[in-house]
């Protein structure tokens, strides 16, 4: 029923990076140079807390007796304060090479030798198919590339991460539910169906949540369900609420940043650049001579809803912005209503008045809007929020009246710039190259930063490997990715208010502001059409924001 395993070795996931699934590496002069992980001393242990973003005190690595910061790591290098597991910027800090019993089974799917993890692996489709048409066109390396790469990755970090005298095997295991299903929050009797055999009959410890033929596995359907069969789940709940991890906690996790922590950050940016001012990159006189009114454009998803619902809050009592000044139209993610939905949004945007349309949808979707407000002559500002890759510069390019996000594009962003994402200079490019001697492949990164954030955890977890002791010690690993922070922020430990010590099951807490260039050619793509880093490209965290929108549209 299940594909044999070999050690570390298991057909497995494509490297589909800009099609679907996006993977941030940045450049990095500094890539292998041993940049600090950050060091323990300073960050806040918390002792008691909320059920949800427990068990209490934090603490890593969570178990065991190891030495943080001193004496020679399993690879061979030597350990002090602030040093990376390996020369990583996203690892975790060092130990000294573990000695002792490692306890053995200590939980569903780890031994004294292993730790199994398993994949889903999704039949082909015909929308797997069109996508991966599309990837082939665009250039994106092969899922069997790809794979090859990610290879050398995993079986490095199984030599150079510290599991206390395991190693990591991954299982492929054929899912009966359907992608594109889960993907529109649907199909929760197969996503299910599938938890349950890897829970029960493959006795995996994880879903990897890493794709294979363009399809992830950590849907939120299925994360639902891992979570209730004790599953760990390393990517799931795309933009979920944290309130959504923390009722399936300690089982769910990723770096794609939750939505409570990305609406608190929004209601920053929009309370203090754009509330209670002109309309002024709006495509309409009338409409630039307005204070703004905002439309939300978002999906009918229960946690979705509950960070629009958040974000409102915020902006009627903390930055005092007029009900009326809020509009919020609902979609439901079924693709055979999307063009009606758009047109029905835009309807109702134009005649509540609204000068700014908040893009908190997938990219389809938003240009469909584009599309249906060039028809009713309504060109209001539109606003990213970086959800779903609406702020890559393919999303725009395909738009089909240019004209109408021309010099009105703008907003948040949590991608690093998309010539960040691969090649040799990038953080897996430069790794790549170290290992084997060439350059890295055109248009992968082997998954990178997925399987950095899978083995922190591991390590983070200590030698009584359990989704308890892992929660325990990613709470207490320091905030990640000094001094570039390619990937951005990533860190367990601060919480969506922006508190340390209050815990988080998202790495991702920072962004950065773009612009739509219309006119200006991509280096992703060489096609017309690319976003603009504002700020210098400087990163913000909540709290961080200026209060002055930058300049924009310079050379539109």
């Amino acid at each position: 029923m299940f594909t044999s395993h070999r050690s570390g070795r298991q057909r497995r996931h494509t490297g589909l990076v800009r099609t679907g699934i996006t993977v941030l590496v940045a450049m990095s002069a500094l890539a292998l140079a041993g940049v600090a992980a950050g060091s323990t001393s300073g960050i806040v242990l918390s002792k008691s807390g909320p059920a949800g973003e427990g068990p209490y005190p934090y603490k890593y690595p969570a178990s065991g007796p190891t030495h943080v910061g001193s004496g020679t790591t399993i690879g061979g290098t030597k350990c002090s304060a602030g040093t990376p597991q390996v020369p990583s910027p996203y690892a975790v800090p060092c130990i000294a090479k573990f000695t002792g019993n490692n306890g053995g089974a200590t939980y569903d799917g780890v031994t004294s030798t292993t730790i199994t993890l398993a994949q889903r692996a999704f039949a082909s489709t015909a929308n797997s198919q069109q996508v991966q048409a599309q990837a082939t066109a665009a250039g994106v390396a092969s899922p069997q590339v790809a794979t090859q790469v990610e290879q050398v990755f995993l079986n490095y970090f199984n030599n150079a991460y510290d599991l206390y005298g395991r190693h990591v095997v991954i299982k492929s295991v054929p899912a009966t539910g359907n992608a594109t299903t889960e993907a529109l929050n649907e199909g929760q009797t197969q996503a299910c169906a599938d938890a349950a055999t890897i829970s029960q009959q493959v006795h995996a410890f994880a879903e990897d949540g890493i794709a294979t033929n363009f399809q992830a596995g950590g849907s939120g359907p299925f994360s639902q369900c891992a979570a209730q069969d004790k599953l760990v789940e390393f990517s799931g709940d795309a933009y979920f609420d944290e309130a959504t991890f923390a009722s399936e906690n300690p089982y769910v996790w990723s770096t794609t940043q939750n939505c409570t922590t990305g609406s608190d950050a929004e209601a920053e940016v929009e309370g203090t650049m754009l509330a209670n001012k002109k309309a002024i990159f709006a495509g309409e006189a009338d409409l630039r001579n307005k204070i703004r009114k905002f439309g939300t454009y978002v999906p009918n998803v229960p946690a979705y809803l509950n960070c629009t619902k958040n974000g409102t809050k915020l902006l009627e009592n903390k930055y005092h912005v007029a009900a009326s000044d809020l509009t919020k139209f609902t979609y439901g993610l079924d693709i055979s209503t999307f063009n009606a939905s758009t047109q029905q949004a835009i309807v109702q945007f134009k005649a509540a008045g609204v000068t700014t349309v908040i893009l908190a949808c997938d990219p389809f979707s938003a240009g469909l809007l584009t599309k249906a407000a060039a028809a009713q002559n309504y060109f209001p500002e539109w606003f990213l929020i970086g959800t779903a890759l609406t702020d890559e510069d393919p999303s725009p390019q395909t738009y089909d009246d240019a004209s109408e996000v021309t010099g009105h594009l703008f907003g948040m962003s949590e991608l690093s710039p998309s010539t960040y994402t691969t090649g040799p200079t990038s953080l897996a490019g430069k790794l790549y190259q170290k290992l084997t001697g060439h350059t890295i492949p055109k248009e992968t990164d082997g998954f990178y930063s997925q399987l950095v954030e899978i083995f922190d955890a591991l390590q983070a977890a200590g030698p009584d490997l359990t989704p308890q002791n892992m929660a325990r010690g990613l709470h207490a690993v320091p905030t990640l990715g000094a001094p570039l922070y390619q990937y951005g922020q990533w860190s367990w430990n601060i919480g969506p208010s922006g508190k340390p010590g209050t815990g988080t099951h998202t790495a991702g807490i920072d962004a950065r502001f773009i612009w739509y260039d219309a006119n200006a050619i991509s280096p992703l793509n060489g096609l017309k059409g690319t976003y603009v880093q504002a700020f210098g490209g400087k990163r913000f965290t909540l709290g961080e924001w200026p209060t002055k929108l930058p300049p924009m549209f310079t050379s539109n």
